[in-house]
């Protein structure tokens, strides 16, 4: 691997930008790097965030949690998963059951299954989060959302994904996976 040099080019409170200058087969190389982290490249496998795929058991059956979320960056909303950030070294687990609560007023009976950081867009970010399948229930609220959010949590069935992913709506890059999976299996389970 090559040498590099780190330089921050803006000062924001959740995100930044770097310049990374570095040496690729023996030629100067230019990257603009977007980052949470005060450590670009450091700190690139601790995860910033958590991605939850949550089932509820609902009187018609099981169904998947999904947001519908207002999102300024495409000035649309955009069907996904609960998720947020980490906040300092708070433990996963919390962070997991915090965000499910915030963005959609259900709690975690049970969490499934945690993935080791994947990365969201390696291409411009160091931006890594943490996949967890979990067992929800409770009622649906959105009196946790913040006031920068605008979130509408979703309980969908087979035929409902199906529909969404149909449709031409817009869909999270990490969400397309999962609600294709959901779709292709024909049922709602883990």
């Amino acid at each position: 691997m090559a040498s590099f040099e780190i330089k921050k080019l803006t000062d924001c409170r959740w995100l930044n930008l770097f310049e990374m200058a570095y040496l690729r087969k023996n030629r100067p190389h230019s990257w603009i790097v977007c980052s949470r982290k005060p450590n670009p490249v450091a700190d690139a496998s601790k995860p910033d965030a958590v991605f939850i795929i949550p089932i509820v058991q609902t009187p018609d059956g099981a169904r998947l949690v999904v947001t519908r979320e207002f999102r300024p960056a495409i000035w649309d909303w955009e069907y996904g998963f609960p998720a947020g950030l980490i906040d300092g070294d708070e433990p996963v687990e919390k962070t997991i059951s915090r965000e499910l609560k915030e963005e959609t007023g259900l709690s975690v009976k049970q969490i499934m299954h945690i993935s080791m950081p994947v990365y969201s867009s390696a291409g411009m970010s160091d931006e890594s989060c943490v996949m967890a399948m979990v067992e929800a229930e409770g009622t649906v609220s959105a009196a946790g959302n913040e006031d920068s959010e605008e979130i509408e949590t979703l309980l969908l069935d087979v035929p409902q994904i199906r529909q969404l992913l149909a449709s031409k709506e817009k869909v999270a890059g990490k969400a397309w996976g999962v609600l294709y999976h959901f779709a292709a299996a024909g049922r709602i389970a883990f």
